[in-house]
C-alpha cells in the first residue's frame, strides 16, 4: 500500500506546471496588450485560457492555440452569418453584407490553414501576411454594413476576430524578433 506521501511530489508538480502557463498566458497576455492598443488584456487571458491545451502550453504552443481560436472564430461566425441569411425578414442592404461577410470569412478559412502550415514550419512572416489578411477580413466586413448604411449584426464576432488575429500576430512576432536576432548574431559571429 502506497502512502499519501508518495503522491505530493506529483501533486506539487502538477500545480507548478499549472501556474506556470497561467503566468505564461498573463505575461504574454500583458506585453501583447502594452504594445497593442488593439488587443484587451481580458481578452486576451480569457480567450487563451479558454483553450484546454493551454493549461499546458509553453510560447510555442501559444502561438498555435491563438491561430486554432481565429479557426474556431470565423468557423462559428460563418454559421452565424448563414442562419441570419435563412432569415427571411432581414432587409436587402443587411443581407448584401452578410453576404459579402460570408465571403470573406470563406475566403479566411483556407488562409488560416496555412498560417497553421507556416507557423508550425517557423515561417512567421508568411504567416504573419495571412492572419493580417483575417484583420482585414473582419475589418472589411464590419466597414460594409456601415457603408451599406445598416447596422451590422456581427460587430461583436468582427471584434472578437480581429482581436484574436491580433494577439496571434503578437505572438508570432516574439518568435520573428528572435529568430531575427538569432541570425543576425550568427552572422556577427561568422565575419568576426
Amino acid at each position: 500500500m502506497s502512502s499519501p506521501y508518495t503522491f505530493l511530489p506529483l501533486l506539487l508538480l502538477f500545480f507548478t506546471s499549472i501556474i506556470n502557463a497561467t503566468n505564461l498566458i498573463n505575461q504574454t497576455c500583458h506585453n501583447s496588450s502594452q504594445n497593442d492598443p488593439n488587443i484587451n488584456y481580458k481578452f486576451c487571458v480569457y480567450a487563451l485560457q479558454s483553450a484546454p491545451a493551454s493549461r499546458c502550453a509553453n510560447m510555442t504552443r501559444l502561438g498555435l492555440i491563438s491561430i486554432t481560436l481565429i479557426r474556431n472564430n470565423v468557423t462559428d461566425t460563418r454559421c452565424l452569418i448563414k442562419q441570419f441569411l435563412a432569415n427571411k425578414k432581414v432587409d436587402k442592404n443587411t443581407k448584401q453584407g452578410l453576404l459579402d461577410c460570408l465571403e470573406l470569412y470563406s475566403d479566411s478559412q483556407p488562409t488560416l490553414s496555412e498560417a497553421t502550415r507556416d507557423y508550425l514550419a517557423r515561417r512567421y512572416d508568411d504567416a504573419n501576411v495571412k492572419v493580417s489578411s483575417v484583420i482585414d477580413a473582419s475589418t472589411t466586413c464590419e466597414d460594409g454594413f456601415q457603408d451599406l448604411e445598416v447596422v451590422s449584426p456581427l460587430t461583436k464576432q468582427n471584434n472578437h476576430t480581429f482581436q484574436l488575429s491580433a494577439m496571434s500576430l503578437s505572438i508570432m512576432n516574439t518568435f520573428y524578433l528572435s529568430e531575427k536576432r538569432s541570425i543576425n548574431s550568427r552572422i556577427k559571429q561568422s565575419l568576426s
